[in-house]
């Protein structure tokens, strides 16, 4: 998938409408502007705070994750000990969170020793695989002075060992590494399903010296995926104007909110949805609660009668949208992806 950095600008723009005709706009995220004319000033409109972020919309790759568990034996069992002595050494190192002390392997000797385990097998297929990473958790020894253990991540994948680099650490505190494979090591090629529900996986540990082990209490694989980019879903939420009225002003108001550049948008979207909404008006009393605002329509509109609110809030509360393809070097010349909104006040 290609990587793209997007900047993207908009102006939303307020209005003031008095008692007489009269508006005026201005292209800056908020202000409020007071017009004195004949009369009282009827209502003032700014840009709210807590706009839509409507960049999130870009297509964006995002990535899958399962997690694979030791369940049972795999090719090699040469770690000498474990805590404790019953059971195997798979379920001393399968837990979900790490319980450090509680159970483990363990050896002192100063040669690597290595124990594979059989996993859990996937759960879906959704994505290309990404890489396979093998996760273990291990530490030194103190007893009155700090020693060090030594560990690596170990895979078998088509018959073939694989080792990560050496890591280190020093002391009883146990520390968790990894190691991530991003195709098969054995093909050079990505890893396929197949080979995924044969992987083994482990870790090689040895000691400073004797007496002084090193001990591994967790070992994990995560499985990466890509899935396909995001090209629909719900539109973000959040505010786009407030309205004041004037403590002078008791009548009836209409407000209108205009989609201005949908030409602009109807490069970048197949359809956008807007779900509108506006508390305290006659609008806000019916089912459904919300205006649509869309390429179609291209305006919602809102009653307020007698002005009782000390102000009014235009949002977006939810709608769908769905974009022409997951790569904007596709769209249109002049595409963009948020839109721009006017606000009229006007008397009933």
């Amino acid at each position: 998938m290609k990587k793209k950095t997007i900047l993207i600008g908009a102006f939303l723009f307020t209005l003031v409408c008095t008692s007489v005709s009269f508006a005026y706009t201005h292209s800056v995220d908020s202000a409020t502007f007071e017009v004195t004319a004949s009369g009282a000033d009827m209502a003032t409109s700014e840009v709210a705070a807590g706009q839509p972020t409507w960049n999130e919309v870009l297509p964006q790759g995002e990535q899958g994750l399962q997690t694979l568990l030791p369940e049972s034996a795999g090719d090699l069992t040469q770690i000498p000990f474990q805590e404790p002595t019953s059971g195997e050494h798979w379920d001393k190192v399968d837990e979900i969170t790490a319980d450090d002390r509680n159970t483990y392997v363990a050896t002192w000797l100063t040669h690597y020793r290595t124990d594979l385990y059989n996993l859990t097998n996937h759960t879906d297929e959704e994505g290309a695989i990404a890489g396979v990473t093998v996760y273990f958790r291990f530490s030194g020894h103190s007893d009155g002075g700090e020693h060090s253990g030594f560990a690596k991540a170990v895979i078998k994948t088509n018959g073939a060992v694989f080792e990560g680099p050496v890591e280190t650490q020093t002391g009883a505190t146990f520390i968790t590494k990894s190691y991530t494979w991003a195709n098969n090591p054995q093909t050079n090629a990505p890893w396929t399903w197949a080979e995924i529900d044969e992987l083994q996986a482990g870790v090689s540990l040895r000691g400073q010296a004797i007496p002084w082990p090193a001990y591994c209490t967790q070992v994990y694989v995560d499985v990466r995926t890509e899935l396909p980019p995001v090209i629909e879903g719900s539109v973000p939420t959040g505010n786009l104007f407030v309205v004041t009225p004037s403590p002078d002003f008791t009548g009836d108001m209409l407000v209108k909110v205009y989609l201005l550049n949908t030409g602009n948008l109807g490069l970048a979207y197949k359809y956008l949805n807007m779900k509108l909404y506006m508390a305290n008006t006659l609008e806000a009393e019916k089912t459904p609660d919300y205006q649509l605002l869309t390429f179609e329509n291209g305006v919602a509109q809102f009653n307020i009668e007698g002005g009782a609110a000390a102000s009014y809030t235009v949002q977006i509360i939810g709608g769908s949208y769905r974009l022409m393809s997951d790569d904007p070097d596709e769209w249109g010349e002049g595409w963009t992806v948020v839109p721009e909104f006017y606000c009229e006040v006007s008397q009933r």
